[in-house]
């Protein structure tokens, strides 16, 4: 158990992570990751490197995604709030499983087609492990990570690589494009190469000390 507190100053302002607090989040986060597993809910391609963060003493996971092709269903591929996800993989696609998609369905908006990289959210207890860890992400190709809060809860870290493209695929009931195979080849090279960044990621973690 760990006993003392870890302290911070931000701008001269005192941020006090509580150890308490940090321990019993991180093992509730566990119990829902090992409850993901067991339903089929985790995203399979980053099992390894989230049961690696476990191991590790002063962070854990708190959500991870080791990168997605989806089609999302709105006016424009970076709205949120009237956006939806109609189809979903962390693996590469087909050419025939996207025209069935979009000869079988009709948006209300816009079919986008979007290809994200890995993005993984980490609660550290340090900020030495959250400097660290934020030294071997932009290291490994995520140069857009850092730290997104700090509270008595944790040090939260974001580890984003930019990997992301989008394509317009059917607008209102209009297909847009014409050559289905060439953007899935794109698409799926993209996916890869995020996948590939979040290996070398790995790698570096397996040797890092905190």
């Amino acid at each position: 158990m760990i006993r003392s507190m870890s302290t911070l100053k931000i701008n001269d302002k005192p941020y006090i992570v509580n150890p308490l607090i940090w321990s019993r989040r991180r093992e509730e986060a566990y119990r829902r990751f090992v409850e993901d597993i067991e339903i089929g809910y985790v995203d399979r391609d980053i099992i390894d490197f989230i049961e690696l963060i476990f191991r590790k003493k002063t962070v854990f996971s708190t959500s991870s995604c080791s990168g997605r092709i989806t089609i999302v269903d709105a006016m424009f591929p970076w709205l949120r709030d009237e956006a939806f996800i109609v189809f979903k993989k962390h693996e590469p696609i087909s050419s025939i499983e996207i025209m069935e998609f979009i000869t079988r369905n009709t948006p209300t908006y816009r079919f986008w087609l979007i290809v994200s990289g890995p993005i993984i959210h980490l609660n550290a207890l340090t900020l030495e492990s959250a400097i660290r860890i934020l030294s071997i992400a932009r290291e490994s190709g995520f140069k857009h990570s850092g730290i997104i809060s700090i509270s008595e809860n944790g040090i939260i870290i974001e580890i984003i690589s930019g990997v992301w493209t989008s394509f317009l695929l059917v607008d209102r009931s209009t297909p847009i494009v014409t050559d289905i195979q060439r953007i899935v080849d794109i698409a799926n090279d993209i996916l890869r190469e995020g996948k590939a960044r979040l290996q070398k990621l790995f790698n570096a973690f397996k040797e890092l000390d905190i």
